[in-house]
């Protein structure tokens, strides 16, 4: 292949074919959608290597080539970069990823995120055939995504942390872990999924890699995990009509101490923070359900409808009835 003017606007599951290299191989996706477009000219080149591309998955910028290969034992891949992020994983191992010169040996739900022009490679030494899993993240190309997607963002921040490569075990990380494998049961599915599930699980994959490269977060005090307990508390307890000391028995503290560890953490009192909830979710209440003020009141825990109706006066400086017209004007 000489270059992208090799290349004609693409059906994805003809992908291998296009790119007229006799040892890629390509399972075609049981109705997948023609006339996706050719990706970008600049991408194009350093996609030629010799995996067995086993399943390619549309995507929508910046996203580009999410695709698995199939690696039997011997396969080598040639030395290669990209010009923009690349996301390299493993399957099923132990396949063996060379960053420059050196190995990693990389086994089933561990993956690497290298930086533009870092040259690497892939080996499958077996006895077995390995799973690889790959995926190119153009931070030069944030696409249309609004700004409140975070897409930008979250591409700019991976650009300036990802130094060389960075490695990745989603056995250590739950959260990683689910979409890791979500991914890669979608790339795999018999039938192509919703473009707003691919795109939901991707957008997932970006804001999680950008929490992990980050600066580092500190760990939380034994108070701060305290607070955070009488928090899920209160938030699970939003009917019940609570007090300081119904709190700290749950908690095993004294009243004094839940009070000070919650405002220390919290900056603002146990019972000021549970009613401001209450409030919130009253007003969710009063916009999306037909439950009359006595019917939401008495749901959250307040004694008398005319209670609930001050309190949420206080609160939000409108009676609950007039909260609800607003809205409905609006």
């Amino acid at each position: 292949m000489n270059g992208a003017e090799d290349l004609p606007d693409l059906n994805p599951c003809w992908y291998a074919a296009a790119m007229k290299h006799p040892r890629v191989a390509l399972v075609r996706l049981p109705g997948a959608p023609a006339g996706i477009p050719a990706l970008p000219a600049d991408l194009m080149q350093p996609l030629v290597d010799e995996s067995h591309v086993a399943y390619f998955q549309p995507t929508p910028p910046p996203f580009y080539f999410f695709h698995s290969s199939h690696l039997p034992a011997g396969t080598v891949s040639p030395p290669h970069r990209h010009p923009c992020l690349a996301f390299h994983g493993c399957l099923q191992g132990p396949v063996s990823l060379f960053i420059g010169k050196e190995e990693h040996v990389v086994d089933g739900g561990v993956f690497y995120l290298i930086a533009p022009g870092v040259v690497h490679s892939w080996t499958s030494r077996g006895p077995h055939t390995a799973a690889h899993i790959s995926m190119l993240l153009d931070q030069r190309r944030p696409a249309g995504w609004g700004e409140r997607a975070g897409v930008a963002e979250a591409l700019a921040e991976l650009s300036r942390r990802v130094r060389g490569a960075v490695r990745f075990r989603t056995a250590d990380d739950a959260a990683l872990k689910t979409v890791f494998w979500d991914l890669a049961d979608l790339l795999m599915a018999d039938r192509p999924q919703k473009p707003a599930t691919t795109a939901g699980l991707l957008l997932t994959l970006l804001g999680r890699l950008a929490e992990r490269v980050g600066p580092a977060r500190p760990a939380p005090t034994d108070e701060q995990d305290t607070a955070e307990a009488i928090r899920r508390l209160l938030l699970g307890r939003l009917g019940d009509a609570l007090s300081i000391d119904d709190v700290a028995r749950e908690i095993c503290l004294s009243p004094t101490q839940a009070k000070r560890v919650f405002r220390a953490t919290y900056g603002c009192g146990i019972m000021a923070y549970f009613n401001q909830m209450k409030i919130w979710q009253a007003k969710r209440l009063l916009m999306a359900t037909s439950m009359t003020v006595e019917q939401i009141g008495r749901k959250l825990g307040y004694s008398t409808p005319s209670y609930f109706s001050r309190a949420f006066q206080r609160a939000a400086g409108q009676s609950p009835k007039e909260f609800r017209d607003q809205v409905r004007e609006g």
